[in-house]
């Protein structure tokens, strides 16, 4: 249930001052966790089709691009829902193409000052329908190379196996299940076909969860 009335925390609390909490303990746990070679490249995948990440994925790369100096890019891997280059990429403006190693910020648009997004085509590369192929890999490394953290908009993982490709190319993915929504079987298996391809799991990412929960509740899911 929620905080009772008199509760400090429930008193304090405001939405907007509540999800900039979360996402800033959220950036701290994935890229931030207190171990060696921590995450710098990771897919942020949901269980279902329906859950909406392209908003999470923007306000982690705003976040992570104000706690660290170096470069930051967010960028559209799901090619059957490109939501986030759909809310987020300006239409008024136009970047250029990058065909080669070193120009992936001029097909970019700079969103601020060490923060650039990156649409779909600028990913696929030579491979404009479709996540697959050696091309992909080199795509990746081509991002590694550019940019200091990049945050991906990866395909659900519960619907399609691209999910996994894209983790096991990355440093690993957080899975985004939704509150009052996601089952818990469909959340399993989208587990354990990371877990298949070796794809390192770096947490789960509660989201559209309508009340705050004290911290000690939230650590354990």
């Amino acid at each position: 249930g929620a905080f009772p009335e008199d509760h400090a925390d429930y008193r304090d609390w405001a939405p907007a001052r509540f999800a900039e909490a979360q996402i800033r303990s959220l950036v701290r746990q994935v890229f931030f966790p207190g171990r060696p070679k921590p995450p710098r490249h990771v897919v942020f995948s949901a269980v279902d089709e329906s859950t909406y990440v392209a908003q999470i994925c923007m306000e982690v790369a705003k976040d992570l691009s104000a706690q660290v100096t170096g470069s930051v890019c967010v960028v559209e891997a799901n090619p059957h829902n490109p939501e986030l280059e759909n809310v987020f990429w300006r239409k008024d403006e136009t970047a250029g193409d990058s065909d080669a190693l070193g120009s992936l910020r001029s097909g970019s648009q700079n969103v601020c000052a060490n923060l650039w997004l990156a649409p779909l085509k600028l990913l696929l590369g030579a491979n404009p329908e479709r996540l697959a192929g050696d091309s992909l890999a080199r795509r990746f490394s081509d991002f590694r190379l550019e940019f200091d953290y990049t945050v991906f908009h990866g395909p659900p993982a519960g619907c399609y196996s691209e999910a996994a490709l894209l983790g096991h190319l990355s440093d690993g993915v957080a899975l985004v299940l939704e509150a009052n929504s996601t089952r818990r079987a469909t959340a399993l298996r989208a587990k354990e076909t990371l877990q298949a391809t070796q794809t390192r799991l770096l947490g789960v990412v509660l989201s559209e969860r309508t009340f705050p929960i004290p911290e000690r509740i939230y650590r354990k899911l």
